[in-house]
């Protein structure tokens, strides 16, 4: 037998057994707990019993005691055991049959008239497992009590010339008449009402027996079925464990300790080690393993000095062009292409339904170039670019291109964003103020052109050698008519703008502009942004005064 399956087989009866003596041990004290409660419930209840039958049986000691010779302390200790019942005074902690002869004995005082904590019978009873029925037959037999303490009461008073006006009150006044007391304690009635709450109290406990009775039996015989099942199961798993040692001690013990020798030596650096282990277990498949390890150390360890000179050149160069490559490719495109490029995607093209496309082109820049020369001309190139990176940047916008002095900006592409009109107006108007001041300090006259137009265009990176990330779409070339076709120093803007933005921004009107294959379309001037140009309301421009004010 192989180790794993052996291994496999005795973990799997390991756990079953151990599995299997733990949901007996939870059983087991369940059980025991269960019985526990159950004679404590039973002694508590047959107590609570016995306290109503010790009570009634001292109150009429009292009361009689209180009709022969008057003495008040057996008045005191009747309306005490009264009281206890009721729940007004506390019951005493050690309140059992022979109470009361400690008290009449002057061997211990009686009860404090203490009543915080106090709980008459029925709701100790009502606070213990009680049935129905058994709450039935305790009212029962309160009432046959609650008979008894009015004929006593009445022979107390008649002992002391008070006798009942017929309203339940002993206010008519007499002669003591203790003869008339003393027949009334001992009464027919009296002694009936007697035996009827003695045996009323002992159906209730015969009830309360013969129903824990029942429960307590099946309790022990389930805790004695499980103390069975854990000691089988106890044996069980002692007897897998000797059986494993010896398993163990006689297959792979002695092979094991062979091959350990070898492996020590190995470990020593005695590479020319073999390990001779016959067999076809795991044990003896280690030990093949082994030999072919040690041989290919020896031929690995050789070559490994010579990979070790050469590792570090080649990491330090490496490292080098990554960083190279990285800064290129985030250079030439997008943070989030660039990521996606890495990431092993090939070809990426999307359709961004909702984006805003910027163009930008300095007026008469062919013969500004011209005048200024090569060296002005790309310093001068570099100054507004180098401020309009720091727009794009600002604005979380994104720079497509620029082509000669033309600067194309994008809103909403490569990361979709909802506000990309807003933030490409707020670009394009500090990109204004941004010319307007630095054209003051040139030396020449400095004016740029600005277009834009908002809609749907695909997007996505071209070549493979030279990677470009690009736009396409009617709404590229129609932004980039706008510009062309704008003022000098004024951002020239759609409808489809104008509409987007017409809450927060102000225009003027721009008139009616015709493109090539196109049908004539209203056009815009965005001036600021209403919170920044408060009293402003937008007019319409000479050319369009008949049109109404947009």
């Amino acid at each position: 037998m192989k180790l794993r399956t052996f291994f496999s087989v005795f973990f799997l009866l390991l756990v079953a057994l151990a599995g299997a003596q733990l949901a007996l041990g939870f059983l087991l004290e369940k059980a025991q707990k269960e019985l526990e409660t159950s004679h404590i419930e039973l002694e508590s209840l047959t107590t609570l019993a016995e306290d109503l039958i010790l009570s009634s049986q001292w109150q009429t000691r009292f009361s009689t005691g209180y009709i022969s010779n008057g003495d008040s302390k057996r008045l005191d200790w009747y309306n005490a055991i009264e009281d206890i019942l009721n729940g007004k005074v506390v019951r005493p902690e050690d309140y059992s049959f022979g109470y009361w002869d400690l008290v009449n004995g002057g061997i211990i005082p009686p009860p404090e008239n203490q009543g915080d904590g106090a709980i008459s019978i029925e709701d100790r009873f009502l606070s213990q497992n009680i049935t129905a029925h058994e709450l039935n037959q305790l009212k029962e037999a309160q009432t046959f009590h609650d008979k008894l303490v009015a004929i006593e009461r009445a022979a107390m008073h008649a002992s002391n010339g008070e006798f009942d006006d017929g309203a339940g009150t002993f206010s008519r006044k007499g002669k003591p008449d203790r003869a008339l007391a003393a027949k009334l304690l001992l009464s027919n009635e009296y002694q009936k009402l007697n035996g009827d709450l003695v045996q009323k109290i002992f159906q209730m406990q015969k009830l309360i027996r013969q129903r824990y009775a029942g429960q307590i039996a099946r309790q022990q015989a389930f805790a004695s079925q499980v103390l069975d099942a854990n000691t089988y199961l106890n044996i069980g798993l002692f007897g897998l464990v000797i059986v494993s040692f010896l398993f163990l001690r006689n297959r792979f013990s002695v092979r094991a300790s062979q091959l350990m020798a070898v492996v020590r030596e190995i470990g020593s650096g005695n590479l020319a080690a073999q390990a001779s282990v016959l067999g076809s277990d795991e044990i003896s498949e280690l030990a093949t393993t082994i030999n072919t390890m040690v041989a290919n150390l020896n031929v690995a360890f050789d070559k490994l000095e010579d990979k070790i000179k050469l590792s570090g050149k080649a990491l330090s160069d490496l490292e080098v062009e990554r960083s190279r490559s990285e800064k290129l490719l985030h250079n030439i495109l997008p943070a989030a292409i660039a990521q996606r490029l890495r990431g092993g995607e090939e070809t990426i093209a999307e359709v961004f339904p909702e984006v805003t496309v910027f163009f930008s082109d300095i007026v008469g820049f062919t013969e500004l170039s011209a005048k200024l020369g090569p060296h002005a001309t790309v310093n001068m190139l570099n100054a507004i670019f180098e401020k309009f990176d720091e727009l794009v940047e600002k604005h979380g916008v994104e720079k497509i291109k620029t082509i000669g002095d033309s600067y194309m900006v994008v809103g909403g592409v490569p990361n979709r964003d909802p506000l990309h009109c807003q933030h490409i107006a707020d670009f394009a108007l500090e990109a204004q103020s941004f010319i307007a001041s630095y054209g003051n300090e040139l030396p020449y006259a400095l004016h740029m052109r600005m277009g834009v137009h908002t809609g749907t265009v695909a997007a996505g990176v071209v070549g493979k050698k030279r990677f470009s990330y690009d736009l396409w779409g009617d709404v590229v070339n129609v932004a980039s008519r706008f510009e062309s076709t704008g003022q000098p120093d004024k951002i020239h803007v759609s409808e489809a703008v104008k509409v987007r933005l017409n809450d927060d921004y102000v225009f003027l009107d721009g008139g009616t502009v015709e493109f090539k294959g196109k049908e004539a379309t209203r056009s815009f001037f965005l001036i600021g942004k209403k919170t920044q140009m408060p009293g402003i309301l937008e007019f319409t421009t000479p050319r369009a005064a008949a049109a109404t004010p947009s």
